[in-house]
């Protein structure tokens, strides 16, 4: 299953409380001079239709970045037919404030075709008034309240995914989740039998696959971890060595002449912080370039290198270590990152208004020229919003000026 393109009306911090985000290149596809495509995927069967395999998103601080990719996270999840996310207070899964009622729109190819799904969710009724905690976050439930699955013309055009009202207009309606006995469109007894209030009629398409999600934790991987992987975050490394039987990490440094047999709490504690994150992050990234699924990584400059988060954007854009399509979307605080990207049409940039509501605006619709640096027009603030206000900023320096000398 690939997403092509979501909207999420219900969502408070957005601007007409709304989020779109596209899947798909929107840019011109090149291809080298061998023939081959870097950045993208296309969709089989010779379509004109191209995957991002690399999306990076960027803001100024509230701005919704967490909020985008846990959304992003939320819908990959029962679109893949698990049930729906019942924990995003706080912690990983932050929603943000959401209303009572969203509806998601998504188109979606599978299996050689393409379909549009709306859902409607709502809160689920409350028990009682005490709030309930699990593992620590605020458990508010979200069902399905309807639904429609389209199927869409056999042959799709880019600008045909990017209108979801147009493309509603123009595709054939399949199956509704509710309705009247004699609409011929609603689900049978057969196909609500396993199908509960918190799992999407998308399933019954998708056959309730699973298309592998990663969001790393920031934790070392209870894994082997092969040397070139390790010794790229810290080459005094020698190995670095799983032991599921004893629940034990085999750590050996170059320069002591014997391994040390330590528990996971130890081995972290011995590492560096940049060579966890990396080495989980790598662990992650084969798991999602393998099975063509999708690596959400909010702040993925977090511990690394600049140089190695390169490295690792790369893996997902080359065709050679990437050749099922996989997709990594990331957010970023350090703009510089975005150079990296070839492409325009890859980048998200979420910016603030006067109303403090969030706009979600595609790089390549404000700006034109390819070879400007990424960098250089969100740092000028040349997409108005992409930067902290200079009167903000001034006057918290101002107020630390007052403190220290006063």
């Amino acid at each position: 299953m690939r997403l092509l393109k979501l909207r999420v009306d219900g969502l408070t911090l957005f601007k007409n409380k709304r989020l779109e985000l596209d899947f798909i290149a929107t840019d011109r596809v090149s291809r080298d001079e061998e023939g081959n495509v870097s950045d993208v995927t296309q969709l089989a069967g010779g379509s004109a239709v191209y995957t991002q395999n690399v999306m990076g998103i960027v803001g100024v601080n509230a701005a919704g970045k967490t909020t985008v990719l846990n959304l992003v996270r939320f819908v990959l999840g029962y679109m893949s037919g698990n049930y729906v996310m019942r924990q995003f207070t706080t912690g990983a899964n932050l929603m943000g404030k959401l209303e009572d009622r969203m509806t998601i729109s998504c188109a979606f190819y599978e299996k050689g075709s393409y379909y549009l799904i709306e859902s409607q969710l709502k809160a689920a009724a409350k028990r009682g008034d005490t709030t309930r905690m699990v593992e620590g976050s605020l458990v508010a439930p979200l069902v399905f309240e309807d639904e429609w699955l389209w199927a869409c013309p056999a042959r799709m055009s880019r600008k045909a995914i990017l209108d979801i009202d147009q493309l509603k207009s123009d595709s054939t309606l399949l199956l509704k989740r509710n309705g009247g006995a004699g609409d011929e469109h609603v689900l049978n007894d057969a196909q609500r039998t396993f199908l509960g209030d918190d799992m999407s009629i998308v399933s019954i398409i998708t056959g309730r696959k699973s298309v592998p999600v990663e969001y790393p934790e920031r934790a070392l991987p209870l894994v082997s971890l092969p040397t070139p992987v390790v010794q790229a975050f810290d080459s005094s490394v020698e190995y670095l060595n799983w032991n599921n039987e004893n629940q034990v990490f085999h750590l050996k440094f170059k320069n002591e002449d014997a391994e040390r047999v330590v528990n996971a709490a130890v081995a972290t504690a011995m590492l560096s912080n940049g060579t966890v994150v990396g080495a989980e992050l790598v662990d992650r990234a084969i798991g999602a370039l393998k099975s063509g699924g999708y690596l959400i990584v909010d702040e993925i400059e977090t511990g690394l290198n600049r140089s190695l988060v390169g490295t690792i954007i790369e893996l997902f854009a080359s065709p050679v270590t990437n050749p099922h399509g996989a997709t990594l979307l990331f957010s970023t605080h350090y703009s510089e990152l975005l150079d990296v990207l070839r492409r325009k049409d890859n980048v998200i940039v979420l910016v603030r208004n006067e109303s403090f509501e969030t706009e979600v605006i595609k790089y390549s619709d404000r700006i034109a020229r390819i070879e400007n640096k990424k960098s250089d027009v969100i740092i000028n603030n040349v997409i108005k919003g992409s930067m902290p206000k200079y009167p903000d900023v001034r006057a918290m320096r101002n107020y630390v000026r007052e403190r220290v000398n006063g």
